[in-house]
């Protein structure tokens, strides 16, 4: 059973947020370079910006704070690879729909940034649920199949986790993840912080990809799962569990711009 009482009221800014959902799957090194223009240009904002963005080939983003000689360990060494500007392990993206939202330092969130993890991911969950999939916190989940071993129960989810970190992002476990109710990920989110501007990026896994088919999505795990319904009500949901106010709207030339230069001369 999934408790509704997992999803506690969301707290919104007092502010407005701006959307952006690029319609045109595009390179790693532009999706990259555009959320380094986001977050760039979020000092000088008091506005929570929003993209929802896919990717036009399958494609490896390590996480920020990856050791350079990690892409030597990668098991797709023949894709392309980007790094990201969070943290976490590499994220193969492919089948899936990345967001991130950057938030101003006008924010109260930037009391305890920590704190995006779950105002977002709950929206999501809220979202997803709607959609077909059954899913939940790890957090949850884990305290579920706590309560499951103390009575005595088989918890489903036996197998001891490896020492090592797992190369892949959605082989690693935390407590913000979102999972199906069988405890298997399929949110992951990431943060990097800037003087007190916020960028979170998030991978929602729709589907396993051809090029990694052990890793499930949610069309594995719920078959009834409709895709179009949540695309539909993805940037409506994100962006009102951040802000009371939000608009959609195409890139500034400013944005396209900075973009650009992160895009000619990357870190």
């Amino acid at each position: 059973m999934i408790p509704d009482e997992s999803l506690p009221p969301i707290a919104a800014g007092s502010g407005r947020a701006e959307v952006i959902v690029d319609e045109a799957p595009m390179s790693g090194r532009f999706n990259m370079a555009m959320d380094a223009a986001m977050l760039e240009l979020g000092a000088t904002r008091d506005v929570s910006v929003i993209r929802i963005y896919r990717w036009c080939e399958p494609t490896v983003s390590l996480g920020y704070f990856q050791g350079a000689g990690v892409q030597h360990e990668s098991p797709f060494p023949g894709l392309p690879t980007v790094r990201r500007l969070s943290g976490g392990g590499a994220i193969l993206h492919d089948l899936e729909i990345t967001y991130s939202c950057t938030l101003p330092a006008s924010h109260p969130v930037r009391q305890d940034p920590s704190e995006l993890y779950g105002v977002i991911h709950r929206s999501l969950i809220k979202l997803l649920r709607e959609c077909g999939a059954k899913c939940l916190l790890r957090s949850d989940f884990d305290a579920n199949q706590a309560a499951k071993l103390r009575a005595g129960e088989k918890s489903g989810n036996e197998n001891a986790r490896p020492n090592a970190e797992p190369f892949l992002c959605f082989l690693r476990s935390n407590p913000n993840d979102i999972v199906h109710e069988r405890g298997t990920k399929i949110v992951g989110s990431a943060q990097r912080r800037r003087k007190g501007i916020t960028l979170q990026h998030g991978s929602i896994l729709l589907s396993a990809s051809n090029v990694c088919p052990t890793v499930e999505g949610i069309r594995q795990l719920s078959h009834e799962f409709d895709i179009a319904r949540f695309y539909t009500g993805l940037p409506g949901g994100i962006a009102a569990s951040i802000e009371r106010e939000w608009t959609i709207r195409p890139y500034s030339d400013l944005e396209r711009s900075i973009s650009s230069e992160f895009l000619s001369n990357p870190a």
